[in-house]
């Protein structure tokens, strides 16, 4: 198989996922009244928060790293060992209060002492699932076991459809909903870690060496990563906080349209990086990141028209509950891929370790932030867009001007 039809064929199974994805995330909007559709908002826009708070870099460190050691199984072992150490050190730290704030938002959202304290645990035990599952499909990237990856990601959401779909029909509660994903996520964890044990020594062992080695990556880029894990779902965070409950599932439910650029996100993970980690000089990195970042353009650009010729056609696929949100479409997509880019060239020097500019970040974009939440009536869906996209359109000039800064070093050194 050429590298071309490899990649097509990649292309094809990732669209039945995602088409497969997108079709049960619609059914759960189109069939939960709207402050069930909030609740399940809120409970995954909190396990992002968590599993990319307490990735702290610890993902791209591991990476670059392993970009090095990737064909040594003690090593990368080693490396794997060291990564889920620092993972755990960090994500105790975080339980309390996480755990604290998350009790608190879902019973202000008038919700029982009983549904909260299940959705809570749902989502610590769906952020373990995911994290322990992304250390091991790193080792599975490196090693371009990416048709495996995509069979396991098929089997969880051929599970996930046939557990949601019952409970669709017969109203089940929120959080059986969210604990049914759960278990789904923990069965892929399972299924990732009996994959990459192949490629794995068998022993428990961490690495000074590379213990050192991923908090040097990941010391400067600390500030950062607990910053753009609360950017990444800042849109939810702020309705959750200054709007009502129904706009809440509103930006929610245009969120889900999100789903169509999954592919490209897909191809970028599985494909892009695992290469530009493992590239050698300066015009082979250039050559794969301008490869990666025309893709990722090329690939939003289609949802984009769509929005702007049909937007009726899109909100159908929300449901009756959604469909005058007509005016806020467009915007909101083009915020949300500015973010999508944005984060491509972010994956791209974090994929070479290229971080270290990330200490600039937050001093930068702290203020600008405190200015438009300041500024901008928040209870408001347009303003919440409107402060979406700014920050995305910072993400993007940000993470081009940190890849062209170490694109220069290579070459002055």
């Amino acid at each position: 198989m050429t590298l071309f039809t490899e990649r097509a064929v990649f292309i094809f199974r990732q669209t039945v996922i995602s088409a497969m994805n997108a079709a049960v995330g619609f059914l759960i909007v189109q069939y939960s009244i709207k402050t069930d559709y909030a609740l399940y908002t809120i409970a995954f826009s909190f396990l992002a928060v968590f599993v990319n708070i307490s990735n702290v870099g610890i993902t791209p460190a591991m990476t670059g790293i392993g970009g090095r050691v990737w064909q040594d199984p003690v090593a990368l072992r080693s490396l794997l060992n060291s990564a889920f150490h620092l993972r755990r050190r960090f994500g105790l730290w975080l339980l309390l209060p996480f755990v604290a704030y998350c009790t608190w938002q879902f019973w202000k959202t008038d919700t029982g002492w009983f549904s909260t304290v299940a959705l809570v645990g749902c989502v610590l035990v769906a952020a373990w699932a995911q994290i322990q599952a992304a250390l091991y499909a790193i080792v599975l990237q490196l090693h371009k076991a990416v048709r495996p990856l995509q069979r396991n990601e098929l089997m969880f959401t051929v599970l996930k459809a046939l557990g949601i779909l019952p409970m669709l029909l017969f109203n089940a509660p929120v959080y059986l909903l969210v604990g049914w994903i759960c278990i789904c996520l923990f069965l892929n964890l399972l299924a990732n870690q009996k994959l990459a044990e192949t490629h794995l020594a068998g022993h428990h062992d961490t690495s000074p060496q590379y213990l050192r080695e991923i908090e040097d990556i990941a010391r400067p880029n600390a500030v950062r990563t607990v910053y753009w894990a609360l950017e990444g779902q800042i849109s939810v965070l702020l309705c959750a906080l200054f709007a009502t409950t129904e706009r809440i599932a509103d930006i929610g439910a245009l969120g889900r349209l999100g789903v169509l650029f999954a592919i490209f996100q897909a191809f970028v993970v599985n494909y892009s990086l695992p290469e530009i980690a493992k590239a050698q000089g300066k015009a082979a990195i250039s050559k794969l990141a301008q490869k990666t970042i025309a893709m990722s353009v090329l690939l939003v650009a289609p949802v984009l028209l769509w929005a702007a010729v049909h937007p009726a056609s899109l909100l159908w696929i929300l449901g009756p509950n959604y469909l005058g949100l007509t005016k806020h479409l467009l915007p909101f997509l083009v915020a949300v891929s500015l973010g999508q880019i944005a984060a491509v060239v972010y994956q791209i020097c974090t994929a070479r370790a290229w971080i270290r500019m990330n200490r600039l970040y937050v001093p930068i974009a702290l203020p600008l932030q405190a200015v438009l939440i300041y500024t901008l009536d928040l209870s408001l869906l347009e303003n919440v867009i409107l402060l979406l996209g700014i920050n995305n359109l910072f993400f993007l000039l940000f993470n081009l001007g940190m890849y062209f800064v170490e694109m220069r070093r290579i070459s002055t050194h």
